[in-house]
């Protein structure tokens, strides 16, 4: 609330509380130093009050229903936790949403009456806040205010400095081989893993999305790497044209080592998941060009031997003398008919002849068979990414180059391939040294490194007051 008190004192008059633009400021995310006019964070909300404090107090008791909370640090929690003085006058009680794990380390810790009076309506409470325990990676959207579904995905913060059980840790298989039961009863205990979360929230009007990640550490240095699940989740609603805002975590600029990161993101480890995600991308665009292509395929062999397609009979009748065209092109086009294939037993390791992509003869499976889909892919069952790269004839998981290697892996992503896509850069913290910006400097790396790898992602830095329209 201290944080809507400032904007408001920044717009005191009442004039400028109806107006919808602001005085023109430098708008640091186009990078390029352009002014732009930034419209008033509240604008359409009728705020009732004179004083900025009266006003913030409004919105927090009034227009926010819902505090999704992705993992129990004070510095993710504090906020919430002071401002329920303001909930006493609601009609209905605040919702908290988040992992139960997380919900649990509140009750817990928090609400709790020795850290904070117990204001939830768990456990002999006064009712002013509700929790909404949602479930993990769950593919079904779970409505958590009016006009807002959302779902939470597990993610890794890091791990603690000795080797315990909290309920926030989660079982992994350690760099040495060995895995760790999550129970507590486990036999082995290592440093647990902490949990955080990344959501996605729906706009359930236009059916629009956001993913929001909370603090997250690299999955390349990670004792438990779940970014990738994540990552394969935002490909799939990226190329459906849903999703192309991502906000995200850089807390520390480049020269911080990985072993002093302590769960979170620097510029180098932010563009290395950029880069699993162009990765997903382009195999579903891959894969979506081949089924097209087997469809074109099914469909002009059908004038030849199946005769099933109606434009193609009704030709047929009006000139029945006419030679097989359309089975002509597609001999042309996929090389040996369907006929001829099977007769030589390589059907489906033709290789087309006008593509640009080349069916990988070593390969003997179908490619346009369901069993290899990725619509068709169990993620909890196979690796979604491995099954992908199978279906367009990519190297196999055995060719692949290991994570962390050295091999460039953007060379065979083609330009831009994540054109369109917006990453807010959230949870910079800070040195708070004279003549030093690290959030400019942090966006200042990154924009360089996409200017190497060109992504195709264009970059900005989160801002108080500042206002999105997705």
């Amino acid at each position: 609330m201290a944080g809507i008190i400032r904007i408001l004192e920044e717009h005191s008059s009442r004039s400028s509380l109806t107006a919808e633009p602001i005085a023109s400021v430098p708008e640091n995310a186009s990078g390029n130093g352009s002014i732009t006019k930034r419209p008033f964070p509240f604008c359409g909300a009728n705020l009732p009050y004179d004083t900025p404090r009266g006003n913030a107090a409004y919105v927090t008791r009034e227009l926010v229903s819902t505090f999704l909370i992705t993992h129990p640090h004070l510095d993710h929690l504090s906020g919430f936790v002071i401002n329920t003085a303001c909930f006493t006058q609601t009609e209905c009680p605040k919702r908290l949403a988040a992992l139960p794990s997380t919900i649990e380390a509140i009750k817990t810790h928090i609400f709790n009456d020795i850290i904070w009076p117990n204001l939830s309506d768990e456990e002999c409470g006064v009712g002013l806040v509700t929790y909404q325990r949602l479930p993990e990676a769950a593919l079904e959207y779970v409505e958590v205010c009016s006009g807002l579904s959302a779902q939470a995905w597990p993610v890794s913060h890091g791990h603690c400095m000795k080797s315990h059980y909290h309920r926030g840790s989660q079982t992994y298989q350690g760099k040495d081989g060995t895995t760790t039961d999550r129970s507590p009863g486990g036999s082995r205990k290592r440093m647990c893993v902490y949990d955080s979360t990344v959501y996605f929230i729906r706009d359930d009007a236009t059916r629009r999305e956001v993913m929001m990640w909370g603090d997250v550490e690299p999955d390349s240095i990670s004792l438990s790497p779940r970014n990738h699940p994540a990552w394969s989740h935002a490909a799939a609603k990226f190329h459906q044209g849903v999703l192309n805002t991502i906000f995200i975590e850089c807390s520390y600029d480049c020269n911080q080592p990985d072993e002093a990161l302590y769960g979170h993101l620097s510029p180098p480890h932010l563009m290395d998941e950029m880069r699993s995600l162009a990765r997903i991308v382009v195999s579903l665009r891959r894969a979506d060009e081949i089924e097209k292509r087997g469809r074109l395929k099914r469909k002009r062999m059908s004038y030849g031997y199946h005769n099933d397609d109606p434009e193609i009979m009704s030709r047929r009748i009006e000139n029945p003398n006419a030679p097989p065209k359309i089975l002509e092109e597609s001999q042309h086009f996929h090389g040996l008919s369907a006929q001829e294939d099977e007769v030589n037993g390589i059907r489906g390791n033709s290789r087309w002849n006008k593509s640009h992509l080349e069916v990988d003869s070593r390969n003997s499976f179908d490619r346009f068979s369901p069993e290899v889909s990725p619509r068709a892919v169990d993620p909890k069952a196979v690796d979604f990414f491995d099954t992908i790269d199978l279906a367009v004839g990519q190297r196999t998981p055995e060719e692949r180059v290991p994570r962390g290697g050295a091999r460039d892996e953007t060379s065979d992503l083609g330009p831009t391939p994540l054109r369109g896509l917006h990453l807010v850069i959230t949870h910079v913290k800070d040195t708070l040294l004279d003549d030093v910006n690290v959030p400019e400097d942090i966006l200042r790396s990154i924009q360089g490194l996409e200017a190497v790898q060109q992504l195709g992602v264009t970059f900005s830095l989160s801002e108080q007051g500042r206002s999105l329209y997705f």
